[in-house]
């Protein structure tokens, strides 16, 4: 009698953990009070069980078929769009992923130092013409995926999208000329992962992702202004699901993510004040992401989750190029940041088609911003600064529908800001500039 009441709690408390069917970045975001953590990661995105996590483990698949979910969380212009769907009627069957998403690369050039520094202002700032410089015009990613099982253990998964993107603009040179220009840029991106089922609570999963690029800046006579030298992106994640006691797991994790934008800005006889050669500017941003949460779920208290963590970043970021025309290229700044945290989720269902979440998190950053450049300009800034950020959200389920909403909590205060034109902004985590104070995710199962 005793094992039977053992097996069948063990089993409440894994379907528990298992969350809600609605699998999307809005929710995460409601979670995790996302911000603060100097645009690493989400770490709520790794170690609640979602179906989100299938951008970091595509061996997630399996587990989420047969479901569609639109999130306007994923870009700046748009959101994303997926649809999983069972190939067979197997109880385990291979799942076919379709997808679309502004892309996680943007912006494709401009991404910065810690202290600021981009690939364009390290190649000699920004175009003559216009002034304007490299626009980086936002991507738009498509792409597919496939999981299934290997045996009752083993989970694989890999996802594969092809992103891209052209602006052309028209202008007016500083001497009254006009001038023409188009931008463009293309990607891939690949993601595979395998995940170990060592039981019915405990799990390893293990997800690498790799994305590499090229941009162009041409004008009308088919002449480059800038020319990509190198878009690189690897990130390799390992995270683990260990049951501890008959309510809670223990979920560690451990991310390493290296990501490399590198352009020339060439040289050009119509372009005055940018010396006789070409200037190359590029960021390398690395980051070493070690933490830990421990999941709670009481089995008495269905659709409750309480989730504790503590982790810590390290993110090394250097800028090497020239900003003056006539200076070789060189270290222009080597510098680093440590940012420790620890925070909570919380999720309780309310009535059965009413979930309520709250996030909250303090972050600690420890920054050292080191300028390299020849003296007088050589100099060093060091500072530290806390950041608290809470989230709040709900989950709605009704008629096989799910609306996840992830709310600013000055929402509470102000009120609906496209009625009455309160200051209240977006929230952590979400597109910007949405006026509403809330961004939002739908899905449907069946």
């Amino acid at each position: 009698m005793k094992k039977l009441l053992t097996a069948a709690l063990t089993t409440a408390v894994g379907l528990a953990f298992a969350g809600s069917a609605m699998a999307t970045e809005t929710r995460i975001n409601s979670l995790s009070a996302a911000g603060g953590l100097g645009g690493a990661f989400n770490e709520k995105s790794i170690t609640i069980h979602d179906s989100a996590n299938i951008n970091t483990f595509p061996q997630y698949m399996v587990q989420y078929k047969n479901s569609v979910d639109v999130d306007n969380t994923a870009g700046s212009t748009y959101g994303s769009m997926n649809i999983r769907y069972a190939l067979s009627d197997d109880p385990a069957p291979p799942v076919l992923m379709l997808f679309g998403k502004s892309s996680p690369w943007t912006p494709v050039i401009n991404s910065k130092t810690i202290g600021g520094l981009t690939p364009q202002t390290l190649a000699g700032g920004p175009a003559q013409f216009g002034g304007a410089g490299v626009a980086d015009p936002t991507n738009h990613q498509f792409g597919i995926g496939f999981g299934m099982k290997a045996g009752e253990s083993v989970r694989l998964g890999a996802t594969l999208s092809l992103g891209g993107n052209r602006k052309d603009k028209t202008g007016t040179t500083s001497t009254g000329n006009q001038y023409d220009d188009e931008e463009s840029n293309t990607w891939v991106d690949f993601n595979a992962g395998v995940g170990f089922d060592i039981n019915e609570v405990n799990s390893l999963d293990f997800g690498l992702n790799i994305v590499a690029g090229t941009f162009t800046n041409m004008d009308n006579s088919n002449l480059a202004r800038y020319v990509s030298n190198g878009l690189f992106g690897l990130a390799l994640t390992a995270k683990g699901e260990f049951m501890v006691s008959q309510i809670s797991k223990i979920v560690p994790f451990l991310r390493i993510n290296y990501d490399s934008r590198s352009i020339v800005h060439q040289s050009r006889s119509d372009e005055n004040g940018i010396g006789n050669e070409s200037k190359q500017g590029t960021v390398n941003n690395t980051w070493i992401i070690l933490g830990t949460d421990l999941a709670i779920a009481p089995p008495n208290m269905e659709g409750v989750l309480i989730q504790p963590g503590v982790g810590f970043i390290y993110h090394s970021s250097v800028g090497n190029g020239s900003n003056a025309a006539t200076v070789s290229a060189v270290d222009q700044e080597n510098s680093n940041n440590l940012m420790p945290w620890y925070g909570f989720a919380a999720e309780a269902k309310a009535f059965e088609w009413l979930f309520l979440r709250l996030g909250a998190r303090q972050v600690i950053s420890r920054t050292n911003i080191n300028n390299t450049a020849t003296a007088p300009a050589n100099n060093e800034t060091h500072f530290s600064t806390v950041t608290n950020t809470v989230s709040t959200g709900f989950g709605i389920k009704l008629m096989g529908w799910d609306l996840d909403l992830n709310v600013n909590p000055a929402f509470f205060n102000n009120g609906l800001a496209i009625v009455n034109g309160s200051p209240t902004g977006a929230p952590a985590g979400a597109a910007p500039g949405a006026g509403w104070a809330v961004d939002w995710a739908l899905g449907y199962d069946w």
